[in-house]
């Protein structure tokens, strides 16, 4: 369901971004926390689903006799539906301020006006440890780009590329991965919180 729900966010931001730029450029600062609040709001769904499923169990229902099964459960909740995304939010915020740290000190060269909140939006909708691979994916297509540029144009001349039009598509692959391939290998196991 998660998986879905941030396939979808980052699809609509995709074409809006194609389709609908002057309007994402205004807009984003308001639809920012909307992915935010839509992920943590699943998790919310997800964690009363769990405790229901928890109050129906034979075994559980045990521990729901004692006055000992809130911090278990909580626990178990948070670690399972929100943990994740709690680190991405936070891995995503240190990107966002090191983009900005960054614009600011380079008047603005780098980054569009944009372009620092679509990064935190897709970098956030990634989780964790999807997050980790975003940020190697983004660094991959950057340098591929170069690559690509520098075979087709024959110079060794250095030129900035925008990563504008990387965060979202990368997110996306990100998601697509992750859910198909990547959660299965063994060693996803030992990313996640």
């Amino acid at each position: 369901m998660m998986f879905i729900l941030s396939l979808t966010i980052v699809t609509i931001l995709m074409v809006m971004q194609v389709i609908k730029r002057p309007f994402l450029e205004k807009k984003i600062k308001k639809i920012f926390w909307i992915p935010v609040a839509a992920v943590f709001l699943l998790c919310s769904v997800f964690s009363v689903f769990q405790y229901k499923a928890w109050k129906e169990s034979p075994v559980m229902k045990f521990a729901f006799e004692t006055d000992n099964w809130i911090l278990p459960f909580a626990y178990n909740v948070f670690i399972k539906y929100f943990a994740p995304y709690v680190l991405a939010l936070a891995l995503a915020a240190l990107m966002a301020l090191a983009m900005m740290w960054v614009n600011k000190r380079s008047r603005g060269r780098f980054f569009e006006r944009d372009e620092i909140f679509i990064a935190f939006i897709a970098g956030f909708l990634a989780g964790f440890p999807g997050f980790l691979f975003f940020i190697l994916g983004i660094v991959i297509a950057y340098l591929l780009t170069h690559l690509i540029n520098a075979i087709f144009r024959k110079t060794a001349r250095s030129e900035v590329i925008p990563l504008y039009y990387f965060w979202l598509p990368v997110s996306a692959f990100v998601i697509i991965i992750s859910e198909i391939w990547l959660s299965k290998l063994p060693f996803w196991s030992l990313l996640i919180v």
